[in-house]
């Protein structure tokens, strides 16, 4: 007897169409249940992202500031508090000084991936307390102190995302603080 005489018993011959189905139908149920995790985890590494973009952003001005000499014009304390905004351009892709320009219709029109904004005070060792524990310091000195009675300046850098919290996590915001002594 050859190989041409033997034919498979009915029954056994292959998968039915409903055996297929099935087994998509259940492929398919596992698949959507997986899918919400991918979404998950799309949303997460975004956000995760955005705050370290942030974190960078703020830390390199915070170690540039601290970095000058405490009599440098850029620590110089014009107001109580001396206040400076940046914005990083799309466009240009720098910090421009002064507000982030509204969102327009017009193509040409820059828009602010991050704002960045310093915050200088200056205090006496008095001024140490927090006394009513908002996690800031209190009694800061003004404007024209003469620089025998200010022993610390406070940096404070805050940067948030140019981009309105969306689906995929945006709109991150961190602030850092640090006390630098003369």
């Amino acid at each position: 007897m050859g190989m041409e005489d033997r034919q498979a018993p009915v029954g056994e011959s292959g998968f039915s169409l409903i055996e297929v189905l099935i087994a998509a139908g259940i492929l398919m149920m596992i698949a959507l249940g997986i899918l919400p995790i991918f979404a998950q985890a799309i949303v997460n590494n975004r956000a995760g992202a955005d705050y370290t973009q942030a974190t960078n952003h703020a830390k390199s001005e915070l170690e540039r500031l601290y970095s000058l000499p405490m009599n440098s014009p850029e620590l110089a304390i014009t107001a109580a508090p001396t206040v400076r905004t940046e914005y990083f351009s799309q466009r240009d892709q720098k910090w421009v000084d002064g507000e982030a320009p509204v969102d327009g219709d017009d193509p040409a029109d820059d828009m602010a991936l991050w704002t960045r904004t310093t915050t200088l005070q200056q205090f006496g060792v008095g001024a140490l307390v927090d006394t009513d524990r908002d996690g800031k310091l209190d009694n800061p000195l003004p404007a024209g102190t003469a620089d025998s009675f200010v022993h610390f300046k406070e940096i404070e850098v805050r940067v948030e995302s140019g981009r309105g919290g969306g689906p995929l996590g945006a709109g991150k915001r961190i602030t850092l603080r640090i006390l630098k002594a003369y």
